[in-house]
């Protein structure tokens, strides 16, 4: 389980053998760098908006992002996914950058927040580095995680009825005007700190192959 525990909800039972390990980091799929802009743009906060791969041609969603947050006093990233040319949501003015694809280890201690579909790979890399998020769920996982966030304060979800530029500016002027949106995501960061590395999984296994045995939560070493 990736997510630290106080993010599991109630209704979800795991048994006493369940380990809580961070989830290793596979972003970078190439030579991709840190771009130059991030180091000379403006003191204004950052936003980062994504609807990851899969769910990135929703009709209308990313032109409604662009819409809600071009003219804010913010700099705007709007990834759109590789199989989206940039060129296709026309000129933008200087404070917003569209990319094809950044890897999010690489940009998000630049951000204030995050807007996206709210999928368990975004989601998980926004509490990681302690951001607050606007959630706008799509299908699979994702309202579930949204209505989890929205619980424990960590961010806003838009729904499905309510994905208009008016409602996501509205949140992310709120959530960048609360400061305790922030604070909860920062708490969070700091207990996915707290938890045993990827390769706790590697030695739980190991130690399984030789026991033949439920490990449950004994010390590893």
């Amino acid at each position: 389980v990736n997510e630290p525990p106080r993010f599991q909800s109630a209704a979800v039972i795991l048994p006493p053998t369940a380990v809580y390990p961070r989830r290793g980091i596979v972003d970078q799929s190439g030579a991709e760098t840190r771009p130059d802009w991030l180091a000379d743009r403006p003191e204004r906060p950052t936003v980062y908006a994504t609807m990851g791969t899969a769910f990135n041609k929703t009709p209308g969603l990313l032109e409604g992002i662009l819409a809600a947050l071009r003219d804010e006093p913010i700099t705007l990233i709007l990834t759109v996914g590789r199989d989206r040319e940039p060129a296709e949501f026309g000129e933008q003015p200087p404070n917003v950058h569209i990319e094809r694809y950044l890897p999010q280890s690489l940009v998000f201690d630049a951000c204030a927040l995050v807007v996206s579909h709210c999928g368990s790979g975004t989601m998980l890399a926004a509490l990681e580095h302690g951001l607050p998020m606007v959630n706008i769920p799509i299908a699979a996982d994702q309202p579930e995680n949204a209505a989890r966030c929205a619980e424990l304060g960590l961010g806003i979800t838009v729904g499905p009825e309510e994905r208009t530029p008016e409602a996501i500016r509205a949140a992310v002027r709120t959530i960048l005007a609360d400061p305790t949106y922030r604070a909860k995501a920062q708490r969070m960061r700091a207990e996915i700190q707290a938890m045993p590395g990827p390769e706790t999984a590697v030695t739980l296994l190991e130690r399984l192959s030789v026991e033949r045995q439920p490990l449950g939560l004994r010390p590893i070493g």
